[in-house]
């Protein structure tokens, strides 16, 4: 142990050793040269063999951007390859020193002696910690490689001319040479290049217990061939789709009948009674001829609606369902089942980001209902309308409205303002069109305008329209233009800009 000395300094005791010159390390001044290091992963024979694989401006770049930004730097071996993933490397701050080691090649009694120096600081690393993946080139024979290429082409022909191939399930084939026994046949593309994914995904993929193997017939390859069928799973049901003017299919499919045993029956025929008095509805205007424990049943059961009508994917009748059999294309009588809607500027009730909130409790009432259904509600605890009717939403007769959305069947339009227009012999064409269905167009359009202004003047002002004024002043342009006293087409603007309350 050391003890004080009379001067206040300590002393080594005569049993301690005293310190040698090797335990004393020395002070070394650090010099200002600062240095960026690349740790590269894989031996390094010549640093300068680096830029084989990574090009000097992504390295200048990688290391001259701010600190603050996260930088990666991407060692390429296979640049003229597009399918090979670089592997990518991570800009680190570091605190290292970098120290010069001299060793001595002469012989004698020096050999073995080295000499170390400091020469700077190394203030920053790219590191590169991510996990291999493997990587795979697609043959270039490939319908997909070549399809790719076209694109990366811009080869307009190309793409217009590419044909999808024949399904061949024939996934891999045996490979003699490699270490890999077989050779995949599905031309999966690699990943996109531009993905920052490092670590290859685990996609722990495990067949479900239920699952069996079946035989199906394949027309194709004129013979079985095995499929995985999970005998658990729920089948879901969707109403058919078809495009206008399609042949419509004239029953339900197979596995919705095989669901018919199952479902309730009284709501079953109640479907089809509906269907055989009109054979065109709205889908909410079917469900509000159910009571509510009925709807439930009809929207949580997949297969009621399937079972007695089909849909529209596009055209006049989009969205309706119609009766399996019936042709609204063909049967000129089915003007009156066409849809019509209108897109209305949102209203937002007189709480906006623009305007704070006059109570706490305003937003929590705000959320769950639009502002006219609250409106509505108010009105009815002050006298002042009916209350809300599930039953006739899908009518509008100008009067009073059940409903925030004006989407409609012809037939369902009960104003006498717009319904003449509606019913009149000649309003309608000869053919079905894909946009205006059985009327013209300047008679579609005047529908719709006088929808839009007597729906958004009820919904507003809470009272009917006067059949004056703006009313008047389209009736008087589609009249114009009827009458061969101005083109239809501009007979067609004028109506457009005065239901959009724009200047003529």
């Amino acid at each position: 142990m050391s003890s004080p000395a009379s001067d206040g300094s300590y002393r080594p005791d005569p049993e301690e050793p005293e310190a040698g010159p090797s335990d004393v390390a020395r002070w070394r001044p650090l010099p200002r040269a600062t240095y960026r290091s690349i740790e590269c992963p894989g031996p390094v024979s010549n640093p300068q063999a680096i830029l084989k694989v990574i090009k000097q401006e992504d390295v200048d770049e990688c290391f001259n951007a701010p600190i603050h930004q996260p930088q990666q730097l991407e060692m390429k071996y296979r640049p003229e390859e597009r399918s090979s993933v670089p592997v990518r490397g991570t800009r680190v701050q570091s605190q290292k020193v970098l120290v010069k080691v001299t060793k001595r090649r002469r012989k004698g009694q020096d050999r073995g002696v080295f000499t170390s120096e400091i020469v700077g600081s190394v203030p920053q690393t790219v590191r590169f910690r991510s996990m291999a993946d493997y990587q795979y080139t697609p043959p270039d024979s490939g319908h997909i490689q070549q399809l790719t290429q076209s694109l990366l082409d811009l080869d307009y022909d190309a793409i217009l001319d590419y044909q999808f191939p024949d399904i061949d399930e024939e996934y891999f084939v045996p490979s003699e040479g490699g270490d890999v026994p077989f050779v995949s046949k599905t031309e999966l593309q690699p990943t996109p290049v531009s993905s920052m994914r490092q670590l290859p995904h685990v996609f722990n993929y495990k067949m479900p217990t239920a699952t069996v193997e079946e035989k199906v017939w394949d027309d194709d390859l004129g013979d079985y061939k095995v499929r995985f069928v999970n005998k658990t799973r729920a089948s879901g049901f969707s109403v058919p789709v078809i495009g206008h003017a399609h042949p419509v299919p004239t029953e339900p499919e197979e596995a919705v009948k095989a669901r018919h045993p199952h479902i309730n029956q009284r709501i079953l025929k109640k479907l089809q009674q509906l269907m055989d008095e009109r054979p065109v509805w709205l889908r909410y205007a079917l469900l509000a001829q159910f009571n509510d424990s009925d709807r439930y049943e009809i929207e949580s059961n997949k297969a009621y609606i399937p079972s007695v009508a089909f849909t529209y994917g596009a055209g006049p009748f989009w969205k309706t369902m119609v009766r399996y059999g019936y042709d609204p294309c063909r049967e000129r009588d089915a003007h009156q089942y066409q849809r019509v809607f209108v897109y209305l500027d949102v209203k937002r009730g007189k709480n906006s980001v623009l305007n704070d909130l006059d109570d706490d409790d305003d937003e929590r009432r705000m959320n769950g209902q639009f502002w006219w259904e609250r409106e509505a509600e108010k009105r009815v605890l002050q006298g002042l309308r009916e209350p809300l009717d599930i039953t006739k939403s899908y009518i509008f007769d100008g009067q009073i409205l059940h409903q925030n959305k004006p989407d409609y069947l012809m037939c369902d339009i009960h104003d006498p303002f717009i319904k003449r227009f509606i019913y009149d012999p000649t309003s309608l064409a000869d053919d079905c069109n894909p946009v205006t269905g059985w009327y013209r167009p300047i008679s579609f359009e005047v529908i719709k305008a006088l929808l839009r202004i007597r729906y958004q003047y009820l919904r507003d002002k809470h009272r009917k329209i006067d059949d004056r004024g703006l009313c008047a002043e389209i009736e008087e342009a589609y009249e114009k233009g009827m009458n061969g006293e101005e083109d239809e087409d501009a007979a067609m603007a004028t109506i457009h800009k005065l239901a959009m309350k724009r200047k003529v």
